[in-house]
């Protein structure tokens, strides 16, 4: 994407029926939603600098509802529609580069193994408790 721009008036317009189309919190209660417009120029600061969401300019809003967002968007399909109505064939190209950054990211997380709930090695009751020279402990 080269340098970053944020979006042009013409340009948010040409795009912003996509995002009326999409909501991703059904639920109305809660916290005003972010300016749309703004999260999406955070993406796409993002995109064009390859820079983890972490080092979003402060003129953005939170790292944490951008990155959310996004992830809501590009699975949705919403991004991807949006990039191929801002930049054409270029936007497909960018679609394939974002597809294969989510994948690594989500494969990477997906090799960490998470505690099961409920999972944790307990005594069996009746059991007796393990000396410290079982237990390979020094004894005095």
């Amino acid at each position: 994407m080269g340098l970053h721009r944020d979006l042009t008036n013409a340009q948010w317009d040409s795009v912003e029926a996509l995002f009326r189309e999409f909501r991703a919190r059904k639920d109305p209660r809660g916290r005003p939603e972010r300016n749309t417009r703004a999260v999406l120029n955070a993406a796409f600061w993002i995109l064009s600098t390859g820079g983890p969401w972490s080092t979003l300019p402060s003129r953005y809003p939170d790292h944490r509802t951008c990155h959310r967002r996004f992830k809501a968007w590009f699975e949705a399909g919403v991004l991807q529609r949006v990039l191929r109505e801002l930049h054409g064939e270029a936007g497909e190209a960018m679609c394939e580069a974002m597809a294969a950054r989510m994948r690594t990211t989500h494969t990477a997380s997906a090799g960490k193994t998470a505690p099961v709930p409920g999972a944790r090695l307990r005594r069996v009751r009746n059991e007796p408790r393990a000396s410290a020279g079982e237990r390979g402990e020094a004894t005095r």
